[in-house]
């Protein structure tokens, strides 16, 4: 059953993919950044301040290596490239505060699987939202995506803050 929510979680977690000639940011996000934020930081809400805080540098990197892609284009590659980043550590925060509470009892994992599932349709109808009121020029473009991952973030946070509870 584990393996069954998780999957079904990654695919719930996914977002569409973007158009195949955007510039690829994977290789300019600097994931050792942000992981090395999320450690130094003291709070919850600072390690939340680590979300996003990789853009800038993410986009003077892609626009160098790719000068002639569209701005816009620009944005959405490292967004998508930090949003992956943050969905694998949802993902395994997840699987592991699961087995947690799958060995202190079947009510407890249920209560997990209801709180992700209720989460991933709060973000989903909240980054929608988000597009919709940003939707003017190419607001809309870039604020659900953004938003999916700044929810990633927090959300990951939220069950890391429960993993240091629990031990």
């Amino acid at each position: 059953m584990k393996q069954a929510v998780v999957a079904a979680l990654a695919i719930a977690l996914a977002t569409p993919a973007m158009a195949q000639d955007a510039p690829q940011a994977d290789q300019a996000f600097d994931t050792d950044a942000v992981a090395q934020c999320l450690s130094s930081a003291q709070t919850d809400g600072a390690r939340l301040d680590c979300a996003g805080a990789q853009q800038g540098a993410c986009l003077e990197a892609v626009a160098e290596n790719q000068p002639d892609a569209h701005p816009v284009d620009r944005e959405l590659s490292c967004i998508e490239a930090e949003k992956q980043w943050w969905d694998a550590r949802l993902n395994d925060r997840y699987t592991e505060l699961m087995a947690t509470e799958e060995a202190r009892g079947e009510e407890r994992a249920a209560a997990l699987t209801r709180m992700e599932q209720g989460w991933i349709a709060f973000r989903d109808a909240r980054c929608a939202y988000d597009r919709i009121t940003n939707g003017h020029g190419t607001g809309g473009a870039v604020a659900e995506p953004l938003c999916i991952l700044r929810e990633t973030a927090r959300q990951t946070i939220m069950l890391m803050s429960y993993l240091r509870d629990r031990t």
